[in-house]
């Protein structure tokens, strides 16, 4: 049986790594991580923000959004957290300072505005912000599941596109931080046939890692009258029409399928 690796792209994913290399790579939190122990000392909500502005460069006077969010992401029972930016008010103050305004909001802002940042409960750091490149109309979201072990969980981050929205999921082992799968969620919202997947897992055929099972879905009382794509929830159930499965390869730390 030959084993082809799946990889998924987005449309515009050329031109958002161009505009910032470290999109989507590799982290090391080994190496990002810093000991400061003037911050180390703070409340950890006065220090998270401190630790954003510095790590993201954000200045003070800045309009920006912030949210913690808590989970056990490895197996040491010390609580982690990942911690979401969002800087849609520097996305449009740039915008309107180029000759470009008009456009630039038609899609919705386009660009590096959206960040997270993992903190790791028994070191007690933060990693170095990780960019997602999406609009920033659309604050991101995650989602933390149980892929790799009913122990602890796994991070999954949401972001949009214009009228799509998409989820990257990521790996954190041995102090590495990775995306191991993404996949688009649902498109052409607004437009009368819009296109959606249903995400599912289920026991791992090749690892202990569940295997991610992915369906077509249909949009509940769909309606293409939709005022604001970036906060358009829709409810996607699952048909009956299997699209993929892919499962993890321990070696390489990535989602695949088989051919």
């Amino acid at each position: 049986m030959k084993i082809t690796a799946y990889l998924v792209f987005l449309a515009l994913s050329v031109f958002f790594i161009s505009c910032n290399e470290s999109v989507d790579k590799e982290v090391d939190t080994k190496e990002v991580f810093e000991s400061k122990d003037d911050l180390e000392n703070l409340p950890f909500d006065v220090r998270v923000k401190r630790e954003a502005e510095g790590k993201i460069g954000i200045p003070a006077n800045e309009n920006y959004t912030l949210s913690v969010h808590k989970a056990h992401l490895n197996a040491d029972n010390q609580e982690d957290a990942i911690v979401l930016v969002n800087r849609l008010q520097l996305a449009i103050d740039e915008a309107a300072k180029s000759n470009n305004a008009a456009k630039m909001a038609e899609l919705g802002y386009m660009g590096n505005y959206n960040y997270f940042i993992y903190y790791d409960g028994k070191l007690n750091k933060f990693s170095n912000p990780i960019t997602v490149a999406s609009s920033p109309e659309a604050k991101l979201k995650v989602i933390f599941e149980n892929i790799q072990s009913e122990v602890y969980k796994d991070v999954s981050i949401e972001y949009r596109i214009r009228n799509s929205a998409f989820r990257n999921y990521y790996l954190i082992k041995d102090g590495v931080l990775q995306i191991m799968f993404q996949w688009k969620l649902f498109d052409y919202i607004g437009t009368a046939s819009p296109e959606a997947n249903f995400i599912s897992f289920e026991k791992g055929t090749m690892s202990s890692f569940k295997d991610i099972v992915v369906h077509e879905g249909k949009i509940k009382d769909y309606s293409p009258n939709v005022s604001n794509t970036y906060s358009y929830e829709p409810i996607v159930e699952k048909t009956p029409v299997q699209l993929h499965r892919f499962f993890f390869d321990p070696k390489t730390l990535k989602y695949y399928t088989k051919k």
